[in-house]
Protein backbone atom coordinates (compact mmCIF):
# COMPACT_ATOMS: atom_id res chain seq x y z
CA UNK A 1 0.00 0.00 0.00
CA UNK A 2 1.39 3.41 -0.99
CA UNK A 3 1.99 6.24 1.49
CA UNK A 4 -0.86 8.18 -0.09
CA UNK A 5 -3.27 5.24 0.21
CA UNK A 6 -2.26 4.56 3.81
CA UNK A 7 -2.82 8.17 4.78
CA UNK A 8 -6.18 8.30 3.03
CA UNK A 9 -7.30 5.19 4.94
CA UNK A 10 -6.12 6.73 8.21
CA UNK A 11 -8.11 9.90 7.49
CA UNK A 12 -11.25 7.92 6.71
CA UNK A 13 -11.06 5.80 9.84
CA UNK A 14 -10.15 8.53 12.34
CA UNK A 15 -11.76 11.62 10.89
CA UNK A 16 -8.43 13.47 11.31
CA UNK A 17 -7.66 15.33 8.09
CA UNK A 18 -3.95 15.15 7.37
CA UNK A 19 -4.14 16.53 3.87
CA UNK A 20 -6.58 17.05 1.01
CA UNK A 21 -5.94 15.62 -2.47
CA UNK A 22 -3.06 13.40 -1.36
CA UNK A 23 -2.74 11.70 -4.73
CA UNK A 24 -1.92 14.96 -6.52
CA UNK A 25 1.47 15.33 -4.79
CA UNK A 26 4.38 13.38 -6.27
CA UNK A 27 7.32 15.11 -4.57
CA UNK A 28 8.07 13.14 -1.36
CA UNK A 29 9.68 16.13 0.39
CA UNK A 30 6.65 18.31 -0.24
CA UNK A 31 4.37 15.46 0.84
CA UNK A 32 6.39 14.95 4.06
CA UNK A 33 6.32 18.70 4.76
CA UNK A 34 2.53 18.82 4.55
CA UNK A 35 1.99 15.58 6.43
CA UNK A 36 4.31 16.50 9.32
CA UNK A 37 2.63 19.88 9.66
CA UNK A 38 -0.75 18.16 9.84
CA UNK A 39 0.49 15.53 12.29
CA UNK A 40 1.93 18.26 14.50
CA UNK A 41 -1.37 20.12 14.48
CA UNK A 42 -3.50 17.09 15.19
CA UNK A 43 -1.28 15.40 17.78
CA UNK A 44 0.68 18.18 19.50
CA UNK A 45 -1.09 21.52 19.04
CA UNK A 46 -4.16 23.02 20.62
CA UNK A 47 -6.51 25.91 19.85
CA UNK A 48 -9.12 28.04 21.58
CA UNK A 49 -12.38 26.17 21.96
CA UNK A 50 -10.91 22.67 21.57
CA UNK A 51 -12.62 21.51 24.75
CA UNK A 52 -11.75 20.32 28.25
CA UNK A 53 -10.54 16.95 29.49
CA UNK A 54 -10.50 15.81 33.11
CA UNK A 55 -7.79 14.10 35.12
CA UNK A 56 -7.79 13.45 38.87
CA UNK A 57 -11.02 15.46 39.14
CA UNK A 58 -9.41 18.55 37.61
CA UNK A 59 -10.03 20.11 34.22
CA UNK A 60 -7.39 20.70 31.55
CA UNK A 61 -7.57 22.00 28.01
CA UNK A 62 -7.07 19.25 25.45
CA UNK A 63 -3.70 19.37 23.77
CA UNK A 64 -4.63 18.15 20.26
CA UNK A 65 -7.77 16.89 18.53
CA UNK A 66 -6.39 13.37 18.83
CA UNK A 67 -7.11 13.25 22.58
CA UNK A 68 -10.80 13.97 22.01
CA UNK A 69 -10.92 11.11 19.52
CA UNK A 70 -8.86 8.83 21.77
CA UNK A 71 -11.11 9.51 24.76
CA UNK A 72 -14.19 8.46 22.78
CA UNK A 73 -12.71 5.43 21.00
CA UNK A 74 -9.70 4.08 22.96
CA UNK A 75 -11.58 1.04 24.30
CA UNK A 76 -12.89 -0.10 20.92
CA UNK A 77 -9.49 0.48 19.29
CA UNK A 78 -7.50 -1.47 21.89
CA UNK A 79 -10.38 -3.95 22.46
CA UNK A 80 -9.01 -5.61 25.59
CA UNK A 81 -10.71 -8.95 26.26
CA UNK A 82 -10.30 -11.99 28.49
CA UNK A 83 -9.37 -15.52 27.46
CA UNK A 84 -11.09 -17.94 29.84
CA UNK A 85 -9.00 -20.91 28.69
CA UNK A 86 -5.80 -19.07 29.62
CA UNK A 87 -7.42 -18.05 32.91
CA UNK A 88 -8.15 -21.71 33.62
CA UNK A 89 -4.54 -22.66 32.87
CA UNK A 90 -3.30 -19.90 35.21
CA UNK A 91 -5.66 -21.10 37.94
CA UNK A 92 -4.26 -24.62 37.61
CA UNK A 93 -0.69 -23.26 37.89
CA UNK A 94 -1.57 -21.36 41.06
CA UNK A 95 -3.27 -24.42 42.54
CA UNK A 96 -0.20 -26.58 41.85
CA UNK A 97 2.13 -23.91 43.27
CA UNK A 98 0.00 -23.73 46.41
CA UNK A 99 0.29 -27.50 46.87
CA UNK A 100 4.03 -27.60 46.15
CA UNK A 101 5.29 -24.52 47.98
CA UNK A 102 2.61 -23.90 50.60
CA UNK A 103 0.40 -20.94 51.35
CA UNK A 104 3.28 -18.71 52.46
CA UNK A 105 4.19 -17.89 48.84
CA UNK A 106 1.12 -15.62 48.91
CA UNK A 107 2.27 -13.68 51.98
CA UNK A 108 2.76 -9.91 51.90
CA UNK A 109 6.38 -9.36 52.88
CA UNK A 110 6.08 -6.07 54.74
CA UNK A 111 8.22 -5.74 57.85
CA UNK A 112 5.86 -4.26 60.43
CA UNK A 113 8.48 -4.51 63.22
CA UNK A 114 5.94 -6.07 65.58
CA UNK A 115 3.77 -2.95 65.67
CA UNK A 116 0.28 -3.24 67.11
CA UNK A 117 -2.66 -3.61 64.70
CA UNK A 118 -3.67 -0.02 65.56
CA UNK A 119 -0.25 1.32 64.58
CA UNK A 120 -0.02 -0.78 61.40
CA UNK A 121 -3.40 0.51 60.25
CA UNK A 122 -2.47 4.14 60.94
CA UNK A 123 0.84 3.92 59.06
CA UNK A 124 -0.61 2.06 56.09
CA UNK A 125 -3.66 4.29 55.76
CA UNK A 126 -1.49 7.38 55.38
CA UNK A 127 1.04 5.77 53.01
CA UNK A 128 -0.99 3.49 50.72
CA UNK A 129 -2.82 6.45 49.17
CA UNK A 130 0.30 8.38 48.17
CA UNK A 131 1.90 8.47 44.73
CA UNK A 132 5.44 7.82 45.87
CA UNK A 133 7.72 7.09 42.93
CA UNK A 134 9.74 5.09 45.44
CA UNK A 135 7.96 3.97 48.65
CA UNK A 136 9.32 5.56 51.84
CA UNK A 137 12.10 3.46 53.27
CA UNK A 138 10.90 1.39 56.21
CA UNK A 139 7.56 3.18 56.64
CA UNK A 140 6.63 1.10 59.69
CA UNK A 141 9.99 1.75 61.30
CA UNK A 142 9.29 5.48 61.07
CA UNK A 143 6.49 5.01 63.57
CA UNK A 144 9.07 4.29 66.28
CA UNK A 145 10.89 7.51 65.45
CA UNK A 146 7.84 9.71 66.03
CA UNK A 147 4.39 8.15 66.22
CA UNK A 148 2.74 11.58 66.50
CA UNK A 149 3.61 12.23 62.85
CA UNK A 150 0.98 9.61 61.91
CA UNK A 151 -1.73 11.24 64.01
CA UNK A 152 -4.62 12.60 61.90
CA UNK A 153 -4.67 15.95 63.73
CA UNK A 154 -0.93 16.42 63.24
CA UNK A 155 -1.16 15.61 59.55
CA UNK A 156 -4.15 17.89 59.01
CA UNK A 157 -2.28 20.79 60.61
CA UNK A 158 0.97 20.22 58.72
CA UNK A 159 0.73 17.79 55.77
CA UNK A 160 4.01 19.11 54.35
CA UNK A 161 5.75 18.27 57.62
CA UNK A 162 4.35 14.75 57.47
CA UNK A 163 5.64 14.21 53.93
CA UNK A 164 9.03 15.62 54.88
CA UNK A 165 9.13 13.25 57.87
CA UNK A 166 8.60 10.33 55.49
CA UNK A 167 11.42 11.59 53.31
CA UNK A 168 9.20 12.17 50.28
CA UNK A 169 11.19 13.88 47.50
CA UNK A 170 10.13 17.31 46.32
CA UNK A 171 8.57 16.57 42.96
CA UNK A 172 6.07 18.39 40.80
CA UNK A 173 3.28 16.24 42.22
CA UNK A 174 3.98 17.41 45.76
CA UNK A 175 0.86 19.61 45.90
CA UNK A 176 -1.27 16.58 45.04
CA UNK A 177 0.38 14.61 47.83
CA UNK A 178 -0.34 17.39 50.29
CA UNK A 179 -4.03 17.18 49.34
CA UNK A 180 -4.01 13.40 49.71
CA UNK A 181 -2.54 13.61 53.22
CA UNK A 182 -4.87 16.40 54.30
CA UNK A 183 -8.05 14.77 52.99
CA UNK A 184 -7.12 11.39 54.49
CA UNK A 185 -6.69 13.07 57.87
CA UNK A 186 -10.06 14.77 57.47
CA UNK A 187 -11.68 11.42 56.64
CA UNK A 188 -10.73 10.11 60.09
CA UNK A 189 -11.43 13.35 61.93
CA UNK A 190 -14.92 13.75 60.50
CA UNK A 191 -15.83 10.27 61.74
CA UNK A 192 -14.05 10.57 65.08
CA UNK A 193 -11.99 7.43 64.49
CA UNK A 194 -8.44 6.26 63.87
CA UNK A 195 -7.46 4.08 60.90
CA UNK A 196 -7.81 0.83 62.85
CA UNK A 197 -11.45 1.71 63.65
CA UNK A 198 -12.41 2.10 59.96
CA UNK A 199 -13.44 -1.57 59.84
CA UNK A 200 -15.79 -1.33 62.82
CA UNK A 201 -17.22 1.96 61.51
CA UNK A 202 -18.32 0.09 58.37
CA UNK A 203 -19.48 -3.04 60.25
CA UNK A 204 -16.41 -5.08 59.25
CA UNK A 205 -17.81 -5.29 55.72
CA UNK A 206 -15.06 -5.08 53.08
CA UNK A 207 -17.53 -3.92 50.43
CA UNK A 208 -18.76 -1.06 52.63
CA UNK A 209 -15.23 -0.10 53.66
CA UNK A 210 -14.23 0.00 50.03
CA UNK A 211 -17.20 2.15 49.00
CA UNK A 212 -16.81 4.47 51.98
CA UNK A 213 -13.19 5.19 51.08
CA UNK A 214 -13.94 5.56 47.36
CA UNK A 215 -16.77 8.00 48.10
CA UNK A 216 -14.37 10.32 49.95
CA UNK A 217 -13.00 12.53 47.19
CA UNK A 218 -9.47 13.90 47.37
CA UNK A 219 -7.73 11.26 49.49
CA UNK A 220 -5.86 9.69 46.57
CA UNK A 221 -7.66 6.41 47.18
CA UNK A 222 -8.87 5.17 43.83
CA UNK A 223 -10.11 1.64 43.31
CA UNK A 224 -6.63 0.11 43.04
CA UNK A 225 -5.15 1.71 46.15
CA UNK A 226 -8.29 1.04 48.17
CA UNK A 227 -8.19 -2.65 47.29
CA UNK A 228 -4.49 -2.77 48.17
CA UNK A 229 -5.07 -1.11 51.55
CA UNK A 230 -7.93 -3.47 52.48
CA UNK A 231 -5.86 -6.46 51.33
CA UNK A 232 -2.96 -5.39 53.54
CA UNK A 233 -5.23 -4.96 56.55
CA UNK A 234 -6.59 -8.48 56.02
CA UNK A 235 -3.36 -10.36 55.32
CA UNK A 236 -1.42 -8.55 58.06
CA UNK A 237 -4.07 -9.63 60.56
CA UNK A 238 -5.20 -6.10 61.37
CA UNK A 239 -8.79 -6.78 60.24
CA UNK A 240 -9.00 -10.60 60.37
CA UNK A 241 -12.77 -11.04 60.22
CA UNK A 242 -13.98 -8.97 57.28
CA UNK A 243 -17.06 -10.08 55.39
CA UNK A 244 -17.48 -9.69 51.61
CA UNK A 245 -13.73 -9.97 50.97
CA UNK A 246 -14.49 -11.52 47.59
CA UNK A 247 -15.20 -8.05 46.15
CA UNK A 248 -11.58 -6.95 46.65
CA UNK A 249 -9.56 -7.27 43.45
CA UNK A 250 -5.90 -7.70 42.63
CA UNK A 251 -4.56 -4.14 42.93
CA UNK A 252 -3.00 -4.07 39.50
CA UNK A 253 0.26 -2.27 38.83
CA UNK A 254 2.62 -2.50 35.87
CA UNK A 255 3.87 -5.90 37.11
CA UNK A 256 0.45 -7.56 37.39
CA UNK A 257 -0.70 -5.89 34.14
CA UNK A 258 2.44 -7.15 32.42
CA UNK A 259 1.79 -10.66 33.72
CA UNK A 260 -1.85 -10.59 32.58
CA UNK A 261 -0.74 -9.64 29.06
CA UNK A 262 2.12 -12.12 28.76
CA UNK A 263 0.06 -15.02 30.04
CA UNK A 264 -2.52 -13.98 27.42
CA UNK A 265 -5.27 -14.01 30.02
CA UNK A 266 -5.74 -10.39 28.93
CA UNK A 267 -5.50 -9.84 25.19
CA UNK A 268 -5.69 -6.74 22.98
CA UNK A 269 -6.22 -6.30 19.26
CA UNK A 270 -3.08 -4.13 18.98
CA UNK A 271 0.05 -3.70 21.10
CA UNK A 272 -0.58 -0.89 23.56
CA UNK A 273 0.08 2.69 22.50
CA UNK A 274 2.90 4.80 23.88
CA UNK A 275 2.01 6.92 26.89
CA UNK A 276 2.92 10.00 24.82
CA UNK A 277 -0.44 9.43 23.13
CA UNK A 278 -2.25 8.76 26.41
CA UNK A 279 -1.49 11.78 28.60
CA UNK A 280 -4.98 11.80 30.09
CA UNK A 281 -4.54 8.13 31.02
CA UNK A 282 -7.52 6.70 29.13
CA UNK A 283 -5.67 3.58 27.94
CA UNK A 284 -3.89 3.20 31.29
CA UNK A 285 -7.14 3.28 33.25
CA UNK A 286 -8.81 0.89 30.80
CA UNK A 287 -6.01 -1.70 30.97
CA UNK A 288 -5.77 -1.28 34.74
CA UNK A 289 -9.47 -2.12 35.03
CA UNK A 290 -9.25 -5.02 32.56
CA UNK A 291 -6.20 -6.44 34.33
CA UNK A 292 -8.16 -6.57 37.58
CA UNK A 293 -10.96 -8.33 35.68
CA UNK A 294 -8.45 -10.80 34.21
CA UNK A 295 -7.13 -11.86 37.60
CA UNK A 296 -10.67 -12.05 38.96
CA UNK A 297 -11.42 -14.47 36.11
CA UNK A 298 -8.42 -16.57 37.20
CA UNK A 299 -9.69 -16.58 40.78
CA UNK A 300 -13.18 -17.58 39.61
CA UNK A 301 -11.75 -20.48 37.59
CA UNK A 302 -9.60 -21.53 40.55
CA UNK A 303 -12.53 -21.40 42.95
CA UNK A 304 -14.72 -23.37 40.53
CA UNK A 305 -12.19 -26.12 39.81
CA UNK A 306 -10.06 -26.39 42.98
CA UNK A 307 -11.99 -24.72 45.82
CA UNK A 308 -9.91 -26.47 48.47
CA UNK A 309 -6.83 -24.37 47.63
CA UNK A 310 -8.44 -21.21 46.25
CA UNK A 311 -8.07 -18.08 48.42
CA UNK A 312 -11.18 -16.28 49.74
CA UNK A 313 -10.66 -13.27 47.44
CA UNK A 314 -8.77 -12.33 44.27
CA UNK A 315 -6.67 -9.83 46.23
CA UNK A 316 -4.99 -12.67 48.12
CA UNK A 317 -3.12 -13.55 44.90
CA UNK A 318 -1.94 -9.95 44.57
CA UNK A 319 1.50 -9.95 46.15
CA UNK A 320 2.62 -13.21 44.54
CA UNK A 321 1.57 -11.95 41.09
CA UNK A 322 3.39 -8.68 41.70
CA UNK A 323 6.56 -10.55 42.66
CA UNK A 324 6.41 -12.84 39.62
CA UNK A 325 6.00 -9.81 37.37
CA UNK A 326 8.91 -8.05 39.05
CA UNK A 327 11.32 -10.98 39.51
CA UNK A 328 10.58 -13.24 36.54
CA UNK A 329 9.04 -10.96 33.86
CA UNK A 330 12.17 -8.82 33.80
CA UNK A 331 14.92 -8.97 31.17
CA UNK A 332 17.69 -8.95 33.75
CA UNK A 333 19.35 -12.10 32.41
CA UNK A 334 22.24 -11.29 30.04
CA UNK A 335 23.62 -13.70 27.47
CA UNK A 336 27.43 -13.26 27.27
CA UNK A 337 30.01 -14.47 24.74
CA UNK A 338 33.73 -14.46 25.47
CA UNK A 339 36.63 -14.16 23.01
CA UNK A 340 37.45 -17.85 23.51
CA UNK A 341 34.00 -18.93 22.40
CA UNK A 342 32.36 -19.57 25.78
CA UNK A 343 28.68 -18.62 26.24
CA UNK A 344 27.00 -18.16 29.60
CA UNK A 345 24.21 -16.23 31.32
CA UNK A 346 24.49 -13.77 34.20
CA UNK A 347 22.12 -11.46 36.07
CA UNK A 348 23.01 -7.96 34.87
CA UNK A 349 25.77 -6.70 32.60
CA UNK A 350 28.21 -5.51 35.24
CA UNK A 351 30.74 -8.34 35.03
CA UNK A 352 33.71 -7.89 32.66
CA UNK A 353 35.41 -11.31 32.49
CA UNK A 354 34.30 -14.79 31.44
CA UNK A 355 33.18 -16.95 34.36
CA UNK A 356 34.86 -19.98 32.72
CA UNK A 357 38.24 -18.68 31.50
CA UNK A 358 38.48 -15.03 32.65
CA UNK A 359 38.70 -13.78 29.06
CA UNK A 360 37.07 -10.54 27.86
CA UNK A 361 33.31 -10.88 27.33
CA UNK A 362 30.66 -9.15 25.23
CA UNK A 363 26.93 -8.93 26.10
CA UNK A 364 24.89 -10.44 23.27
CA UNK A 365 21.26 -10.01 24.35
CA UNK A 366 18.98 -9.60 27.32
CA UNK A 367 16.39 -12.20 28.27
CA UNK A 368 13.89 -13.00 30.96
CA UNK A 369 14.96 -15.88 33.24
CA UNK A 370 12.01 -17.97 32.07
CA UNK A 371 13.25 -17.87 28.45
CA UNK A 372 16.18 -20.20 29.13
CA UNK A 373 16.37 -23.60 30.76
CA UNK A 374 16.61 -23.29 34.54
CA UNK A 375 19.85 -25.31 34.53
CA UNK A 376 21.53 -22.49 32.56
CA UNK A 377 20.78 -19.79 35.13
CA UNK A 378 23.86 -18.46 36.97
CA UNK A 379 24.50 -20.40 40.16
CA UNK A 380 27.05 -20.49 42.96
CA UNK A 381 29.36 -23.38 43.89
CA UNK A 382 26.52 -25.01 45.84
CA UNK A 383 24.20 -24.92 42.84
CA UNK A 384 22.03 -22.13 44.23
CA UNK A 385 20.81 -19.40 41.88
CA UNK A 386 22.87 -16.22 42.35
CA UNK A 387 20.09 -14.14 43.88
CA UNK A 388 18.87 -13.37 47.38
CA UNK A 389 17.21 -16.20 49.30
CA UNK A 390 13.88 -14.34 49.20
CA UNK A 391 13.85 -14.05 45.39
CA UNK A 392 11.20 -16.21 43.74
CA UNK A 393 13.71 -17.56 41.23
CA UNK A 394 15.51 -19.28 44.11
CA UNK A 395 12.30 -20.37 45.80
CA UNK A 396 10.93 -21.88 42.57
CA UNK A 397 14.27 -23.29 41.40
CA UNK A 398 14.37 -20.95 38.41
CA UNK A 399 11.14 -22.28 36.89
CA UNK A 400 8.23 -19.83 36.77
CA UNK A 401 4.92 -21.31 37.89
CA UNK A 402 3.21 -19.67 34.89
CA UNK A 403 5.54 -21.20 32.29
CA UNK A 404 2.83 -23.63 31.07
CA UNK A 405 0.55 -20.62 30.55
CA UNK A 406 2.97 -18.14 28.92
CA UNK A 407 5.18 -20.67 27.09
CA UNK A 408 8.05 -18.14 27.05
CA UNK A 409 10.44 -20.50 25.24
CA UNK A 410 8.13 -20.82 22.21
CA UNK A 411 9.15 -19.07 19.01
CA UNK A 412 5.88 -17.11 18.86
CA UNK A 413 6.05 -15.85 22.46
CA UNK A 414 5.54 -12.08 22.66
CA UNK A 415 7.04 -10.14 25.53
CA UNK A 416 4.16 -7.68 25.65
CA UNK A 417 4.66 -4.51 27.66
CA UNK A 418 2.13 -2.94 30.04
CA UNK A 419 0.99 0.68 29.73
CA UNK A 420 2.95 3.45 31.38
CA UNK A 421 1.40 6.42 33.13
CA UNK A 422 2.43 9.84 31.85
CA UNK A 423 0.11 12.21 33.63
CA UNK A 424 -0.52 15.63 32.13
CA UNK A 425 0.13 17.02 35.62
CA UNK A 426 3.23 14.96 36.35
CA UNK A 427 6.92 15.74 36.07
CA UNK A 428 6.74 15.67 32.29
CA UNK A 429 5.33 19.21 32.22
CA UNK A 430 2.56 18.80 29.66
CA UNK A 431 0.76 21.85 31.02
CA UNK A 432 3.80 23.96 30.10
CA UNK A 433 4.04 22.35 26.67
CA UNK A 434 1.01 23.79 24.93
CA UNK A 435 1.58 25.12 21.43
CA UNK A 436 -1.20 26.77 19.46
CA UNK A 437 -1.96 26.09 15.82
CA UNK A 438 -0.20 28.40 13.36
CA UNK A 439 2.27 29.48 16.06
CA UNK A 440 4.61 26.44 16.04
CA UNK A 441 7.13 25.45 18.70
CA UNK A 442 5.99 24.07 22.03
CA UNK A 443 6.85 20.70 23.50
CA UNK A 444 8.72 19.49 26.56
CA UNK A 445 12.13 20.52 27.75
CA UNK A 446 14.72 18.10 29.10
Amino acid sequence: MSLQNSLEKFQQQTGILLMENLNTITDNVILARHILERLNKNFYQTYEGIGIGTLDEKEYQYLPDFHKYWQAHHAEIVNAHLDRLQARLAARSLHEARLKYGEHIFDVTLDTHGLSPQAIAQVRFFTANQDFREPPEDQFGRYFENDIQFDAHTIAEDPAGYLAFLGAPRLSQNDKRLDFANHAAQFLQERGINAFQIAAFFDNDAARIRQGILDSVGMGYGRKKTDMFIRDMAVLGVWPNLSNMEVINVASDRNTMKLALRTRILQTDIPLLSSFLDIFGYQYGYIDEMSAAAWRAVWEEWKATKPETAPPAPCMMDFLLYRIGREYCNDKLVDFACENGHRFFYFGAQIKLCRKCRATITPVRRLMPCQVDATQLPRDDKGEILLKDSNLLRIFGGVCIFEPVCRPKDADFKRLSPPKAISIIGRTGWTDSYAYKDEGGGGMMG
